[in-house]
């Protein structure tokens, strides 16, 4: 099994106070210090076993029956130590009380998702919400900490959350305090107070006992609730008073003890042994204890214990399962096992065969471990589907299997290997992982090994390749594919894996083409499995292709699609719903719709840096928030949110990230003509020719980096006059362009052709490269590219406009002009010339011609000619006179000229 289960077969009794035996002292003090978990965030009950946690709990909970209040009660145990169940039961409690209780977390969904949907869901309902949570080191593990930490954090102001523990969970409660958000209970403040103790003591009836017996029980227990319970119940049966009362001595763990041992010794010789036998068990059911007892009235003799007041209780109104209290569970197994350790033994190997066989992987698993029976814990492990378990969600249970074999006998095991080997890779021990994959392959290799074994060999290998973010050829991915037709077509999860894995390879490599065909499969067989959560993820692959094919409205049509379904089934403020946005902000950005862009990327983007993405994701909400920036002018804003894109790159371990990072501020560095000589200092820093170089390799380490790292270079040799140069590498690119279908790189790219063509004195070739990125653009409503590259486009747009294009591309070009007009030119002071600037201004003013300047100062007449227009429109003149003029006026040039200038 998968760790999840499905709702019909989740336990009702777990979302209710349990059925405890007999009155309850009512514990008014701390009841009423309660009521202040209406006023904080966090409850914390801690205390050992047996100090009346739930007990309290429940008396506070039957206080508001009647309120119009949410209160829900989750009992946890050992199994919802896996956040997706974790998950899938809060969902459940709540669900009863919640004004729109809409679809329960279905499952199998990522824990993640999980918690976005129980957040939606109880931020639909106005009322005052309370949750809690009993029982909580049971289920405690690192995965569900840190789920429920962040539930607390994120879920709405109304909710309040009261949580009962053995331990000390770490909850963020720390931060807390500081607020004045948490109210804590300990064992000292749950003892029993000497009245509340008395009160318990006096209902031995008509075995009243005097002040000193009861001043001794108190002393001795310290007010442990649950030994002077068992103390009452001992009295009940008949146990001599005086010996009862001074025959136990120690601490209260010895009392609580010597008082279990009195119940269980009070009972029939053939219940004793039920009774010592069903303590393994953590759900008592009358099948399995049929199995443990060799019996056949398991249901009747269940209905004997709980009805002679064995501290049993029922699990479900059915009554079909019940469970000891665990206290005196664990007394009973210790008993057990110094009794006889073989026999110990024997029965819980017995029940780790028979969960095996029933597929409750978890059980068998705990059984097995119980049993020390190494082989049978390999073979439950390799049963269950070894690392396949993982992506299921049973990161916990492989981990806590593994952790009882030893090396020698995983080593044994090539399916173990592999479990152990994604163990590693989840927990990011990443050389461990690499070391034994190659170990595995290499042993493989030498022995006789069975196709279905060589398949899960690579299928992992394939997973660890893609952690390691390994530059792939073209000739990996066809045996990639050649792989997928020699799996099983029903094993939906592996395939899907492999696709989406797959389809997400090709577009990073640039093969776009070949990447949308994986990306539907993947998606087929993902909703074969019935998991819209992963399904939705192949929605934003497809969307990437088409937008980076230059299909916008087609991305656009696929996020619409993906859009609504998140909503639906996950909230408009869940993680997916983020991802989601991230990717429809650059489309808006893409179509000159940067205000809805900024609108999404606003509570998207600091959403998605508090939660697990991908390169792709964080890339793209970082990167078209920097653009926006820039286009207000906002450089040193710009820069700052680069820093933290990169800052988050390097947390996460995400080189490439961070190589994108520098570049698109290298990018934005070029759009600012006044930076051009920090953007040169910049590119050296980056070492921006190595990654540019890479573009002309089949298979970089990264693709998108020399994509973008040769865009950079081509637009930093136009800037400097380096026209050839710049021309010849685009010439390169546009040919890998149309050879892997990258459409919208082809806009760029003839944008940047266009003005380095008519720098060069090539006005046709100018022409037609501009109307060719124009055809492209115009009937899929793309914008951007020409607005970012201003500085490239302007000529090239007036002499489209002036040579009567029909009236589809004239409407464009129109729209184009007025972005242009309304577009904020750079942040930089009109004034502010940088060295080259002011140098040709300078010689500009005593009278040389652009002939003489190149001279003077070493450049070509053609990058003086575009560096004299730059400093023309910084100062805001068309004239060389003028210039002059503006340029003595506002101190920018000293002095008079020193020869007649020629104007």
């Amino acid at each position: 099994m998968d760790g999840v289960a499905p709702i019909e077969e989740l336990i009702p009794t777990k979302v209710a106070p349990p059925l405890w035996m007999g009155n309850q002292i009512r514990r008014d003090v701390l009841l009423d210090r309660l009521d202040g978990a209406l006023g904080c965030r966090l409850t914390l009950i801690h205390a050992p076993a047996g100090y009346g946690k739930t007990s309290l709990l429940a008396q506070w909970r039957r206080r508001f029956a009647d309120a119009d209040l949410l209160v829900a009660w989750l009992t946890l145990e050992r199994d919802e130590a896996d956040a997706k169940r974790l998950a899938q039961y809060i969902s459940y409690a709540i669900s009863g009380e919640a004004v729109d209780e809409g679809e329960p977390v279905s499952p199998g969904m990522p824990a993640r998702a999980a918690l976005s949907a129980i957040i939606n869901r109880l931020a639909r309902d106005p009322r005052q919400a309370v949750l809690i949570l009993d029982d909580l080191h049971c289920a405690e593990s690192p995965e569900a900490l840190d789920f429920l930490q962040s539930l607390i954090r994120l879920a709405p102001r109304n909710c309040h959350f009261i949580i009962a523990s053995r331990d000390y969970p770490r909850l963020g409660q720390t931060m807390l305090a500081a607020e004045g958000q948490l109210l804590e209970f300990s064992a000292e403040d749950l003892k029993f107070s000497n009245p509340e103790a008395e009160e318990m003591l006096a209902r031995a009836d008509g075995l009243p006992l005097g002040e000193d017996d009861v001043r001794s029980l108190i002393e001795r227990t310290e007010g442990w609730p649950i030994a002077l319970q068992l103390t009452l119940f001992s009295l009940r049966r008949g146990i001599d008073r005086r010996s009862f009362v001074g025959g136990a001595g120690g601490s209260g763990s010895e009392l609580a003890n010597y008082l279990s041992e009195q119940v269980l010794m009070s009972l029939p010789e053939d219940v004793q042994e039920v009774v010592l036998r069903t303590a393994l068990l953590g759900r008592v059911t009358s099948e399995a204890l049929n199995l443990i007892c060799d019996r056949q009235d398991g249901g009747l003799l269940l209905e004997r214990l709980e009805q002679q007041g064995v501290l049993l209780a029922p699990l479900s109104r059915e009554r079909d399962a019940y469970r000891y209290h665990q206290l005196f569970a664990e007394y009973l197994r210790e008993r057990l096992a110094r009794r006889d350790v073989g026999q110990y033994r024997a029965l819980h190997q017995r029940l780790a065969l028979w969960f095996d066989a029933r597929g409750e992987t978890a059980e068998a698993i705990s059984h097995a471990i119980e049993a020390e029976d190494s082989a049978l814990l390999a073979g439950v492990l390799e049963d269950a589907g070894g690392w396949r378990l993982i992506p299921q969600g049973q990161l916990g249970l492989v981990e806590r299997g593994l952790a009882r074999l030893s090396a020698a006998e995983i080593d044994a095991n090539p399916a173990l290997v592999l479990a152990e080997l994604y163990l590693d890779i989840k927990c990011g021990r990443m050389d461990a992982a690499r070391l034994a994959h190659d170990r595995l392959v290499e042993r493989a290799g030498r022995e006789e090994t069975s196709p279905d074994l060589w398949t899960e060999i690579r299928v992992v290998g394939d997973i660890l390749a893609e952690y390691e973010n390994e530059p792939l050829t073209l000739e990996d991915l066809l045996a990639r594919e050649a792989l997928l037709r020699t799996l099983p077509a029903d094993d939906h999860l592996v395939v899907a894996n492999v696709s989406e894995s797959l389809g997400a390879k090709y577009y990073e490599g640039g093969w776009l083409e070949r990447a949308m065909e994986p990306t539907l499969a993947a998606r087929g067989h993902y909703q074969a499995m019935g998991s819209l959560y992963s399904e939705l993820f192949t929605r934003f692959h497809e969307a990437r292709i088409r937008e980076g094919q230059g299909r916008l409205k087609d991305a656009v049509a696929v996020l619409a699609v993906a859009h609504k379904e998140i909503e639906a089934h996950f909230g408009a403020r869940s993680d997916l719903a983020a991802n989601c946005a991230a990717f429809e902000a650059e489309l808006l950005y893409e179509q000159d719709r940067a205000t809805e862009a900024n609108a999404l990327l606003e509570w998207a983007l600091p959403h998605m840096e508090q939660s697990d993405g991908w390169v792709d994701v964080y890339a793209v909400a970082y990167f078209t928030a920097a653009h926006a920036l820039m286009d207000d002018g906002a450089i040193d804003a710009a820069r700052a949110l680069l820093a933290r894109a990169r800052s988050v790159a390097q947390r996460r371990r995400l080189r490439q990230l961070e190589l994108l990072a520098e570049l698109c501020e290298l990018e934005l560095l070029l759009r600012d003509e006044a930076l051009l000589g920090e953007a040169q200092a910049f590119a050296t820093t980056i070492g921006l020719d190595a990654l540019a170089d890479a573009m002309a390799e089949e298979s970089p380490h990264y693709r998108p980096v020399a994509v973008a790292a040769s865009l950079c270079r081509t637009r930093l040799a136009l800037l400097s006059g380096a026209h050839h140069t710049a021309l010849d590498e685009l010439s390169a690119m546009a040919r890998w362009a149309r050879q892997h279908g990258a459409g919208r790189l082809l806009i760029d790219l003839n944008l940047l052709t266009a003005h380095g063509c008519r720098a060069i004195g090539e006005a046709g070739k100018a022409q037609a490269c501009f109307d060719e990125a124009v055809g492209t653009a115009m009937f899929q409503g793309i914008v951007r590219p020409f607005l970012n590259a201003r500085a490239f486009v302007q000529a090239s747009l007036d002499e489209a406009l002036a040579g009567s294009p029909d009236r589809f591309r004239a409407q464009f070009l129109k729209g184009l002009t007025r972005s242009l007009g309304n577009t904020r030119p750079p942040a930089s002071a009109p004034d502010a010339l940088n060295d080259a600037e002011a140098a040709i201004l300078r010689h500009l003013s005593q009278g040389y011609s652009n002939k003489e300047i190149a001279r003077l100062i070493g450049m070509s007449p053609d990058t003086v000619k575009y560096r004299l227009k730059a400093v023309f429109r910084k100062i805001g003149v068309n004239k060389r006179r003028d210039a002059v003029r503006v340029s003595h006026e506002r101190g920018l040039i000293a002095g008079a000229p020193s020869r007649p200038a020629a104007f």
